[in-house]
């Protein structure tokens, strides 16, 4: 109680501390007193009599004695001394307080806007109860060709109920719906879900209801529609009463039921859904049967929640035997398939991303963590530098009494203080970097990277704060303090000297800057490279002065003859403006999220029992397709008019498929069926050019071209072909549609150049090369700004030294020529150990790069001549500034 008693009055005396101060100071100075008296009598002179009792009472220790009610307190009032006093000594050098800050803010904000993006697609569960349960479930095929798998699904329903007593398993089907709402009509990026989703993920609706275990999957139910939640409030402001309202869902008729909740925007990190359907509304056409039906349709991604107590490894061995069992009861279509059971994590962005993104983050990280290096060792230089010129001071306070702890606590409380002010300002930098990265478009799915701060961003922050002032503090600090006292005092105002281990260190922190900026500027340098290989990689057809309109009249309840028929008026109106020189319809583009893939059937070659037939990408195409693309056919001819419904079924194959089905033969005249071994069979008329399909770095895949005349297609892209920047044709074609149906509706209007720059495009390689590029020139600048800095203050610590050579008959040159040599040497250093750490770090680059190499020699030579002579020049520009200085000048410095 006694000790409470006090604590309470010490805490409260803290509020009232000028009068606690006046007592206390009261009190010493007569403690002083009487200690300079006993040396007075000891036979010291006065002066001698006061110092040595301010020595004796100077301490911390002494001071505690002296005041033995203060003794609990003394630590946080220290604290709060060091506080006030490391605020003086910033606000009494603006010029280096903001210097380190800036320095400080670049590094913090770069790794936090990057640990932002990783932490937001990798890092963050589902927002759901019991998340660790969640796993995702990852089709994997023996058959390579065939390429990512999802369920079909019958195998969904078949694995669902094999695997109730373990796993619930619940899935989904990502597409595209017009949604109509008040004569309005948007693109909606939606999820059809089966009918356990929302249950098992244990979600309740933000309003209304959702998706009810009893209904969604039987074709032929009422349509229904779930709205996102940001959708919600994005297009009908918030508004309760949309619940019952009723709406057309491609042109049909269905309900909003409800509103999903706000904080979850689906399962698949990053892709921000507006809205959710039954796969009872988005499998509801006639069109749609064979997702129903057929297990070679793998249109559905799976998770499961794993009952309590299942951990991953139990219910993979399950998995396994449930894959074996139905490889047996269904040979043609489900050997060589498994199940791989992963934390749901591990399979994001989506769960066939094989990984790859996470190599993609890791590399990132890194990076980052190179750059918040060379800011430190930056600021390590600038503190250290610092401490040099107070190393005086720190002699004087220990001459006083002060114990070294006592010093170099103070010195860190400073360096604390100040990358605190730093973080701050880099946390600002990288929650604007993170909203610089906004949203982009995979075809119609909204891509979110700007995610917002949670606290494992701040936490990595104030790790990456807490790392800076202990790098960068505490070697300054304890050196500043480690120096003889009479020794420092006997030099008076002079500092290092050369060749000091102050120095040493200097020049290895530069050294250190140099090598991790060459590092940055390698990895930017290729992936810059390729960036520009992929740009200029040949699709297939030129993508240049191209307009892609993605129309469907059966939104307006267009017949077949009717949606033919405006498509045909669509086509001679587009055609008859001055500037176009060739338009085309198609079911879809190159280089877009589709999913159109066909099981083929070679005539004369039947698929054997327990065999898969293989599959084939494909494309609806008309007769001037190929001329509009400027994609060249080879051989054969192109499409005509005369292949319509009452002629024979025709197509053109690419390449790939002619030599992969017909080795060594011309696959003119020959024929296929897409329905069984028994035909109807397909006639090959053409052989196109390979091209890119689905994204631009995949390897060169068969690929077939049907008439759109003989494969009936509601919602096609008109391509325009211009002599024009075709963005100045956007209203001209839009003007020439609602001339034809002042109701149509253009779900999306862009220049190939626009839909190249997406998602399947270019745009990761972008991001990778901004990134990249952006690290790779900030890491450039510190050390650019540490180069300097070491080679100045090296020149101006031996400005004494210059001038007795300079005395003594040494020319400009030489003295020139000596400063340089030793920042070459550091250079050298640094270059050196940055080509390893860059090869190193590269080696872990091989799958992200394209049509460049992780040691692409021109890159390394181009970066490394690039660093060396900036850095030169870096040195170069005080070494000739010290040359310049008059000898009589420097031999009175100091």
């Amino acid at each position: 109680m006694r000790r409470i008693r006090a604590w309470f009055f010490r805490m409260a005396g803290l509020f009232h501390k000028d009068a606690a101060d006046r007592e206390l100071a009261v009190e010493m100075e007569s403690h002083l007193q009487l200690h300079i008296e006993d040396n007075l009598r000891a036979g010291m002179n006065a002066e001698q009599a006061r110092r040595q009792a301010l020595i004796k009472l100077g301490g911390l220790e002494q001071t505690k004695e002296a005041s033995p009610d203060r003794r609990g307190l003394s630590v946080l009032e220290t604290f709060l001394q060091d506080l006030r006093f490391a605020a003086r000594m910033l606000h009494k050098n603006p010029g280096v307080t903001v210097i380190v800050v800036l320095t400080l803010a670049l590094g913090v904000g770069a790794n936090t806007a990057i640990f932002g993006l990783v932490n937001g697609l990798l890092l963050q569960r589902l927002p759901v109860p019991a998340p660790e349960q969640i796993a995702a479930l990852v089709i994997q095929s023996g058959d390579s060709s065939l390429g990512a798998l999802g369920f079909s699904y019958p195998q969904f329903v078949e694995f669902r109920e094999q695997t109730a007593p373990f796993c619930e398993v619940f899935g989904q089907a990502l597409g595209r719906v017009d949604l109509t709402a008040d004569s309005h009509t948007d693109l909606l990026a939606v999820s059809g879900v089966s009918r356990n989703y929302f249950l098992t993920l244990g979600l309740r609706p933000a309003l209304g209801r959702l998706i009810l275990p009893g209904e969604g999957e039987h074709p032929g139910e009422p349509a229904i529609v779930v709205l996102g939640y940001s959708f919600w409030r994005k297009r009908f402001g918030g508004d309760p009463s949309v619940i019952g309202k009723q709406v057309r869902v491609d042109g049909k008729p269905a309900t909003v039921v409800g509103v999903a909740p706000k904080e979850f925007r689906g399962q698949f990190a990053g892709i921000e859904l507006d809205a959710y359907l039954p796969l009872s509304t988005e499998f509801r056409d006639a069109s749609s049967a064979s997702f129903w039906n057929t297990r070679d349709h793998h249109v559905m991604l799976s998770l499961g929640r794993l009952k309590t107590g299942v951990t991953l490894a139990q219910a993979q061995i399950r998995f396994d035997l449930i894959s074996q069992r139905l490889a047996t009861q269904y040979p043609a279509s489900d050997k060589g398939i498994s199940v791989r059971v992963m934390d749901e994590r591990l399979a994001r962005p989506i769960p066939y991303a094989n990984g790859a993104f996470i190599m993609f983050s890791a590399v990132f990280l890194i990076l980052g963590a190179l750059v918040l290096l060379i800011a430190c060792t930056n600021i390590a230089n600038i503190l250290m530098a610092r401490a040099s010129v107070r190393q005086r001071e720190m002699a004087i306070r220990a001459a006083l009494g002060g114990a070294r702890s006592r010093l170099v606590r103070q010195m860190l409380t400073e360096t604390i203080l100040i990358a605190l002010f730093g973080g701050f300002a880099g946390v600002l930098l990288g929650a604007w970097l993170s909203r610089l990265m906004g949203f982009i478009h995979l075809s119609g799915f909204p891509i979110q990277l700007g995610f917002g701060f949670d606290w494992r961003v701040f936490a990595y922050a104030l790790a990456a704060v807490l790392f800076t002032a202990v790098f960068a503090g505490l070697s300054p600090a304890l050196r500043a303090t480690r120096a003889d006292v009479n020794t420092v005092l006997h030099q008076g105002g002079r500092t290092d000297a050369v060749g000091s281990a102050r120095h040493k260190v200097r020049g290895d922190l530069m050294a250190a800057q140099v090598a991790g900026s060459l590092t940055l500027l390698i990895v930017g340098g290729l992936f810059v490279r390729s960036l520009r290989a992929v740009e200029r990689m040949d699709l297939g057809f030129d993508p240049n002065h191209l307009l892609n309109v993605r129309l469907d009249p059966s939104l307006n309840n267009y017949s077949e003859t009717e949606t033919n028929e405006f498509y045909r008026s669509l086509e001679a109106r587009i055609r008859s403006l001055p500037a176009v020189q060739s338009a085309s319809l198609a079911s879809s583009v190159p280089v877009e999220y589709a999913d159109g893939k066909q099981s083929v059937y070679i005539e004369g070659r039947p698929v054997l029992a327990g065999q898969r037939a293989p599959g084939v990408l494909f494309n609806n195409v008309d007769p001037t397709y190929f001329e509009t693309l400027r994609a060249p056919i080879l051989s054969g001819r192109a499409f005509s008019d005369a292949d319509d419904q009452s002629s024979q079924r025709v197509s053109i194959v690419n390449e790939t498929m002619a030599r992969h089905f017909w080795p060594g033969q011309s696959p003119i005249g020959k024929r296929f069926s897409l329905v069984s071994d028994a035909g109807p069979f397909i006639e090959i008329v053409g052989v196109a050019r390979n091209g890119k399909y689905r994204n631009v770095t995949e390897d060169p895949l068969p690929y077939l071209y049907l008439p759109l005349a003989q494969n009936f297609t509601a919602e096609r892209v008109l391509q325009i072909r211009s002599s024009i920047p075709p963005e100045s044709l956007i209203s001209e074609v839009q003007r020439e549609i609602l001339a034809l149906d002042r109701n149509a509706v253009i779900e999306d209007i862009q220049t190939m150049h626009q839909s190249l720059n997406g998602a399947l495009g270019y745009f990761m390689f972008r991001l990778g090369a901004s990134l990249a590029a952006a690290m790779g020139l900030l890491g450039l600048l510190l050390a650019i700004v540490g180069v300097y800095g070491v080679v100045s203050y090296a020149a101006t610590q031996r400005t004494q030294e210059l001038g007795i050579r300079m005395a003594l008959g040494a020319s400009p040159r030489q003295i020139l020529a000596l400063l340089l040599k030793q920042g070459a040497r550091l250079v050298a250093a640094g270059l050196l150990f940055g080509l390893a750490g860059a090869w190193a770090l590269t080696r872990a680059m091989t799958h992200m790069l394209v049509g460049v190499s992780p040691s692409d020699p021109l890159t390394y030579l181009s970066v490394a001549a690039l660093l060396s002579f900036v850095t030169l020049l870096a040195c170069w520009i005080p070494a000739r500034r010290a040359m310049r200085v008059d000898p009589m000048v420097a031999l009175r410095y100091e």
